[in-house]
């Protein structure tokens, strides 16, 4: 795992851009990616970078008691607002760690959503096999930020050192790291709505 991004993310769990309540236009922005990616009653979801939980928990209600959520962050003090915030709901498991420490089940999930997460994997093409192999044939990968790539990427490099380097690759870079893992991206928008990627598995 990577320690100094770690402690970095730890210093951010108080920040209004990590626990604070969306904003109406961020939770219209939310509503339209639950329509869009058909969550609903039952759908299992992998969660990478769940952060403070606050999307988790509306995935949460989304999924109901018939779905589940695995939904795990690098950082400690993310990760404990997670539980106090996700604290007696039983279709949610909660981790403290890295893509690369887990054994996902194969083939069990619908869906992957990375939240304003996937420029901080640093290995952006295993990050994407490991968690292609845990989605059903059918399943669904998706990438999905409130703001665009430039925007994101412009805030990076004038951020913190132990995140300076972490960009959204371009779409030829994200087209060939998506082919390796045998998906191919169905959908790609990089607007001032935001940037959101949807990818399943080459038929």
């Amino acid at each position: 795992m990577n320690w100094e991004k770690s402690a970095f993310f730890d210093t951010q769990a108080d920040q209004d851009w990590a626990d604070a309540d969306y904003t109406p236009e961020e939770t219209a922005k939310i509503r339209r990616l639950i329509l869009e990616t058909g969550i609903k009653s039952g759908t299992r979801i992998i969660e990478p970078g769940c952060g403070t939980g606050r999307l988790t928990k509306i995935l949460s209600d989304a999924v109901g008691d018939k779905g589940r959520l695995i939904a795990f962050d690098i950082s400690p003090k993310m990760i404990a607002k997670c539980h106090s915030r996700l604290e007696h709901i039983g279709n949610v498991e909660i981790y403290l760690g890295a893509i690369e420490n887990f054994k996902f089940e194969k083939q069990a999930f619908n869906l992957v959503l990375c939240h304003q997460v996937f420029p901080h994997f640093d290995d952006k093409p295993l990050a994407v096999r490991l968690l292609a192999n845990a989605l059903k044939p059918e399943g669904k990968f998706i990438l999905f930020h409130f703001k665009n790539s430039a925007w994101i990427n412009d805030l990076h490099r004038k951020a913190h050192p132990a995140v300076i380097a972490d960009i959204i690759p371009s779409e030829e870079e994200m087209t060939i790291i998506f082919e390796a893992a045998g998906m191919k991206i169905d959908v790609l928008r990089d607007d001032n709505q935001g940037y959101f990627l949807k990818a399943g598995f080459i038929k």
